[in-house]
């Protein structure tokens, strides 16, 4: 397996985060954290972190401004070209430009941040090396799509980029020189950080996670709720290597983060001379075709072009879909209009303005599934148009609008029950009428939609909050099927659906089933973590051990 590292580039914490998650590591902040010695603003979890983003100082506050008298200035601490590390620290503090006055980094977009980070490490850098004559600004070598920007983006960028050059001069007041094109460079900088940023994301263990994490255990407890694991978006950054990596909807490689490294491991075997790509957000099986390729131009500028998005798969035709109203046909209703060209291409679409072309898998590569949901397609006749609302097996027709509205209503529903749940006021008649608003949900969307998927998570979710565990299992193993229809049986959400399982099978006291599942996603994040599983997802080796504590396979 393919398994590479990036090391950090420069890095910012989300506002949302800001006190909860330390501001090197990013990790859950400690209730006793350690602030930077110079603003107190920034919250650190260690000693170790704190000298890390600050540049290892260890000196008082105090004797530090009074012995450089060029550091306080209306309440403003500006660095000099001997001031901008600690002593005997040949590490850049990536934050001192922001300490003190009215801390703008509060204010100001992630984004600007990032950028104002970025041009306070150039800086820093050429006044360590005695180059602090006229300043322009870093040439980052990254794409930033500043001529295909709508003009309100172009005038955005503009206005943040004098905000954060009239920050910096402040910060730096008369020890540089600035060049006439310094704007220029900003606002490219800014863009370039809007495109190629990525989101540092850690995994936290909710519910029955957090409990096992803390060694409780699962003994068919009459309080053991479902287990499940969150992807939080804590950080920003900026990878150079990790921007020159193309994007798929059906990625080979897997991204994940520790603290501030970001990993890439294969997930597949990669053919020599093939790309290695990973996925910029939207996937397939979690986003339809329509809506990944408007997100994918809404931020980053480019028409995807992957097997995935060029190519006809179960998913597109079924995640947003509705079933047929012949009981015995498996066919998708859509709500877009798809018609079939001469070259042998299915062309979906919402409007006008939004047409995504497909061209149909080789017979070979055809399976049952995909053949009965758009049967249609795979006849021999051309100019086919289905349009919303018609079957693409049969052309069955549905009242759509009905359809949408009835499905919506019983979604929301199921999620009411789900909420009650959590504060413990379910009766009977919140549980059946979630269980109707389900079937309804059964009778109208097809059974590999991503919307019944979603309503069995929920029951089961609910059911396993007020102790029926018969009950949530039954809904989590309905939900893992169609996952596993609209994404692949290995994918790595998969494995999180799994551990839920896990945590009901164990609440049943069923250690055979939970032990059984447990090694199926066990395997699952082997293949995407390697021997990253337990660093990235402690709660794993404390579930495992759960799971083998008193059980003796069959021999």
């Amino acid at each position: 397996m393919l398994r590479i590292l990036l090391l950090r580039c420069m890095q910012i914490i989300l506002k949302s985060c800001r006190e909860t998650h330390c501001h090197y590591c990013f990790s859950e902040a400690p209730a006793d954290v350690v602030f930077c010695p110079l603003c107190t603003i920034p919250v650190y979890c260690s000693r170790k972190c704190q000298e890390q983003a600050v540049g290892g100082i260890s000196w008082n506050q105090d004797t530090y401004l009074k012995s450089n008298s060029n550091a306080v200035d209306l309440g403003i601490l500006s660095l000099t070209s001997t001031g901008c590390m600690a002593p005997n620290s040949k590490q850049i503090a990536e934050h001192r430009h922001e300490c003190g006055g009215a801390h703008w980094a509060a204010v100001l977009p992630a984004d600007i941040v990032l950028a104002g980070r970025l041009m306070a490490q150039y800086i820093d850098s050429r006044m360590l090396t005695g180059k602090s004559s006229a300043i322009s600004g870093p040439n980052l070598d990254l794409i930033q799509h500043y001529d295909v920007d709508s003009p309100t983006s172009k005038l955005e960028s503009h206005i943040y980029a004098i905000v954060l050059l009239l920050c910096l001069q402040k910060h730096y007041r008369s020890d540089l020189s600035w060049k006439e094109e310094t704007l220029s460079q900003l606002v490219l900088l800014i863009c370039q950080v809007k495109v190629n940023s990525i989101a540092i994301v850690c995994m936290k263990s909710m519910d029955g996670g957090q409990g096992l994490t803390e060694s409780k255990g699962y003994s068919a407890a009459d309080d053991a709720v479902m287990c499940s694991v969150e992807q939080v978006k804590v950080a920003q950054a900026i990878y150079m290597s990790g921007s020159l990596f193309n994007h798929s909807c059906r990625p080979n490689v897997h991204a994940y983060f520790h603290s501030r490294t970001l990993f890439l491991r294969s997930t597949t075997y990669i053919n020599s001379g093939s790309p290695v790509e990973l996925s910029y957000g939207p996937q397939a099986g979690e986003m339809n075709l329509v809506k990944r390729q408007k997100s994918l131009q809404e931020n980053y500028k480019f028409t995807c072009q992957c097997s995935s998005c060029s190519e006809l798969h179960l998913s597109d035709l079924v995640i947003d879909s509705f079933c047929c109203p012949q009981s015995s046909c498996l066919g998708a209703v859509s709500e877009s209009t798809c018609y079939k060209s001469e070259e042998n291409c299915v062309h979906v679409s919402v409007d006008e303005s939004d047409i995504c072309k497909l061209s149909l898998p080789h017979v070979s590569k055809v399976d049952e599934d995909i053949e009965k949901v758009g049967k249609l397609f795979f006849r021999n006749n051309v100019d086919l148009k289905i349009d919303p609302g018609y079957c693409m097996s049969c052309r069955s027709q549905i009242n759509l609008s009905s359809a949408v509205a009835t499905s919506e209503k019983a979604a929301s529903m199921i999620n009411r029950f789900k909420e009650l749940a959590v504060i413990d006021e379910i009766s009977e008649i919140p549980i059946t009428d979630a269980l109707r608003s389900l079937q309804q949900i059964k009778k109208l969307r097809h059974p590999y939609s991503k919307a019944l998927a979603q309503a069995e998570d929920a029951i089961a979710e609910a059911f396993a909050k007020i102790g029926d565990q018969e009950q949530a299992r039954k809904h989590c193993e309905a939900s893992i099927k169609i996952l596993e229809k609209l994404y692949h049986p290995k994918h790595i959400a998969i494995a999180h659906e799994l551990i839920k399982l896990v945590s009901i099978e164990l609440s049943l006291g069923d250690r055979a089933s939970a032990a059984a599942t447990f090694t199926q996603a066990e395997a699952i994040f082997s293949l995407y973590y390697g021997p990253d599983v337990q660093m990235i997802l402690p709660y794993v080796d404390a579930l495992k051990r759960t799971v083998s504590g008193g059980f003796i396979a069959a021999p």
